[in-house]
């Protein structure tokens, strides 16, 4: 079996891994702030006879596209090689175990 091994100056596909986080916080925040939440809220309200406020779903899917947008941007700086060779130095958070 190959052994995988990495150089502290290669990081593959590093825009690659921001879309993949972009999907992966994305597709979650979009359904949970816009479409699930609004319904929640409406449910909780009808018993009291308030209506939900009509930007509240703007509202949401903005907060969505900012949650998604901070985690992207944030998968895109863990890819520079410096920061990564400082994760795999300090945290355990680098592209590859600690040594390597």
């Amino acid at each position: 079996m190959a052994k995988h091994t990495t150089t502290s100056d290669t990081i593959w596909f590093p825009a690659q891994r921001a879309w993949r986080t972009a999907l992966a916080v994305g597709v979650p925040a979009l359904l949970g702030l816009v479409v699930i939440l609004p319904e929640v809220i409406t449910a909780v309200l009808e018993g009291y006879g308030d209506q939900v406020p009509e930007g509240l779903r703007l509202w949401l899917l903005g907060a969505a596209a900012f949650i998604t947008t901070t985690a992207s941007v944030v998968s895109r700086v863990m890819a520079i090689p410096g920061v990564d060779a400082w994760l795999r130095r300090w945290t355990p958070f680098g592209s590859a175990p600690r040594g390597e």
